[in-house]
């Protein structure tokens, strides 16, 4: 354990824990408000409406898996550290979310196996899992579902060469659910003013004409931030880095026809995420631009027809320098660059049949191209990788409902192909790769009593190597060159399938307080994971692991406890593990970047009076950045407690003034993260919110 995380205060958090807990000794768990909390009617929307199991909307307990569901609510309370959507699903089990600073991807784990095994999609169209999250706004969002456990039969593998390349819904995925249907006219402004000397303002505006429902926001922030590298680092920051985000939305639904049997939605976001790494010469500049258009008719009481399409550009560019210390100089040594633009596109029929039979098919697609450039001081970029790949899919799903029993099962026939012009700089081995399989998935779920039920789920995946995990962005020979960071190419790498498995049971002794109990088990042969080869400079391969497992055990409970309370606490244990006896310095280490247990705890207070307080106390034990167990490094992230508050000021006919307050990592706990990163410790945000 280093010094720095020494910093955490046990008398501290027991202090902070306190304050949480007191209000449960107050008269505010009487058996009027639970009462009046248990027959609040059900609604349409509300956070018990999924569609990520079945492509349409069903209740929690009508579906096999496992859902959870961040509403809106719970959305605006969100403390992000590091404006990263992902962020917030970290109270959720199984999720270890690791965002290393504002500028850069979550690589945490979901279930053990590793950032890439739980997909993101937008509308049930797949996103990508590291660069949505940091350029999405949640103001757009009305919902985040997440679904625990195999997905690939409904969903497919996301086609991204970038990052860790191909993702997939092995251990599950996340549906972000956009705003659709306006109520009534909404404007709001707010801004923020906080450490970092960070500025950001928000507009957002929601309106409606007739059936057509109209969202519109945007977003910028700037600021100087801070030396987010441990002691040493190969960042080598001499300076504070600053950073620029701008971010603009624009959502149209429209409903039309008899009893709004047509829907039609668009949905266009494009981020604009500048600034430099604490160099002069170390600057970037990325663009993402995100798509969705959709199509839903209703053709009769049982038969629903829909179709997507969506583009996700992303325009990566950055610097690399030397620094001389001697003289104190920074010299830029190349402009690098990496670009991929990705079509996905599917059509959904479902049929529903019999009593509540649904039956599902439908087919997908997506194209990609993907490339990489440098521009060494020449005057011209040149090729690193250049390809482009396919992802087809057909799919049918069967779900059989005899209450109180329900049974699923489906098949996905997938093919995949990769066609490569240029890979590190030259020709490669073989310019054209495919590969045909037949995915399938299973589960059940069993309503004991109105209070008890069980469920289990089955499935299975297949990856193909991504273009940068092949290709690389640096050659192999500049492994331990100084100043050359980046990613080595590892030509040999070969497709992984897994398989995974999920059980659990939900208890629901009455109606404010819930349980459930999850376990799973997931193994991968051939997995390809991140290997931190060396730290100065930051090197990073792609390798094949032999065979990767992991088994957990997942425990939740929350309770609604009446006036605006309610608390919630989880509890994940995992235990992964890497089998390759063709080399013993892998064989018998844990899978990169997993803990052995993630704990969290937190409580919602809403009074009367406006006053909002949220705290967070996420608890994380060590993991390591390697499959080498003589090369690899621990981190131990320890205790993080976040805390939201916000209290109303002015509650007008015409207008609502809020304050709030955002307040990261309350025990100022600097702890070290991969790739020579680190925590940065406490900060905030401090802003005004108007509702017009």
């Amino acid at each position: 354990m280093n010094a720095r995380h020494l910093a955490i205060k046990p008398a501290t958090v027991l202090g902070i824990l306190a304050l949480c807990l007191a209000p449960l000794f107050s008269d505010g768990g009487t058996e009027e408000a639970k009462k009046k909390k248990r027959q609040k009617p059900v609604e349409a929307g509300e956070v018990h409406v999924v569609v990520t199991a079945s492509r349409l909307p069903r209740e929690v307990g009508n579906v096999t898996q496992k859902i959870d569901v961040v509403d809106r609510e719970e959305l605006d309370r969100v403390v992000s550290a590091n404006r990263n959507v992902a962020e917030a699903l970290a109270a959720k089990p199984g999720a270890a979310v690791s965002v290393l600073s504002r500028n850069d991807a979550n690589w945490g784990t979901y279930s053990g196996i590793g950032p890439k095994y739980c997909t993101y999609m937008l509308q049930g169209l797949p996103v990508d899992a590291f660069i949505e999250p940091m350029s999405l706004n949640l103001a757009a969002i009305a919902r985040i579902e997440v679904q625990r456990g195999p997905a690939s039969i409904l969903y497919p593998n996301f086609l991204s060469q970038d990052f860790a390349g191909a993702q997939s819904p092995l251990a599950g995925t996340v549906n972000l659910i956009l705003k659709e249907r306006v109520e009534r006219p909404l404007t709001e402004i707010s801004t923020a003013y906080g450490s970092y000397n960070t500025l950001n303002g928000r507009f957002y505006h929601q309106n409606r004409a007739g059936g057509v429902h109209l969202m519109a926001g945007a977003f910028y922030e700037m600021s100087d931030y801070a030396d987010y590298g441990s002691e040493g680092s190969w960042l080598n920051m001499k300076d504070n880095p600053e950073y620029r985000k701008g971010n603009l939305f624009a959502g149209a639904t429209l409903f039309a026809g008899r009893d709004e049997r047509h829907k039609v939605t668009l949905f266009v976001n494009r981020t604009s995420h500048l600034g430099d790494a604490g160099r002069l010469y170390r600057g970037f500049d990325h663009l993402y631009t995100t798509i969705n258009a959709g199509y839903h008719l209703k053709l009769n009481e049982r038969l629903d027809l829909q179709a997507h399409l969506g583009v996700r550009r992303y325009d990566r560019g950055w610097q690399d320098s030397s620094y001389d210390d001697a003289a104190r100089v920074d010299r830029l040594q190349s402009e690098n660059g990496a670009f991929q633009n990705i079509v996905p596109a599917n059509i959904t029929l479902s049929w529903g049949h019999g009593r509540s039979h649904l039956l599902s098919i439908g087919a997908d697609v997506q194209a990609a191209d993907y490339h990489t450039w440098s521009d060494p001081l020449l005057g011209y970029r040149q090729y690193g990788n250049k390809a482009t790949a396919l992802l087809a899919g057909l799919f049918v799903q069967e779900e059989l409902r005899f209450d109180p029993l329900i049974l699923r099962g489906g098949l996905r026939f997938s093919h995949s192909e990769n066609n490569i012009d240029f890979i590190n700089g030259g020709e490669p081995g073989e310019r054209t790769m495919s590969w045909d399989v037949l995915l399938w998935s299973l589960g059940t779920r069993w309503t004991i009593a109105p209070q008890v039920a069980a469920y289990a789920n089955a499935g299975n995946s297949f990856i193909t190597p991504g273009l940068k995990s092949v290709g690389g962005t640096i050659a192999l020979s500049d492994l331990g060159v100084p100043e050359r960071h980046g990613q080595l190419p590892n030509p040999d790498l070969r497709p992984e399938s897994g398989l995974g498995l999920d059980a659990g049971l939900d208890l629901f002794p009455r109606g404010d307080l819930s349980f459930n109990l999850r376990g799973f088990a997931i193994v991968v042969d051939d997995a390809i994971v991140e290997n931190v080869v060396s730290e100065n400079p930051s090197q990073t391969q792609s390798v094949n692991a032999g065979r990767s497992s992991s088994l957990g055990l997942e425990m939740e409970v929350r309770y609604a406890m009446g006036r605006g309370l309610s608390w919630f606490a989880n509890l994940t244990w995992l235990n992964t593990e890497i089998e390759n006896p063709l080399d013993a310095d892998q064989d018998g280490a844990a899978i990169p970047f997993a803990p052995e247990w993630i704990a969290n705890l937190g409580f919602d207070l809403a009074t009367s009076s406006g006053l909002v307080v949220r705290p967070h106390l996420n608890v994380t034990s060590g993991y390591f950045d390697s499959t080498s167990l003589s090369g690899r490094r621990e981190f131990t992230p320890g205790a993080v407690v976040n805390l939201f508050v916000s209290q109303r000021v002015v509650q007008g006919e015409a207008f609502t003034l809020e304050c709030f307050g955002h307040f990261v990592n309350l025990t100022d706990n600097r702890f070290e993260m991969p790739w020579q990163f680190q925590n940065l410790g406490f900060s905030f945000m401090l802003g005004i919110r108007v509702l017009l």
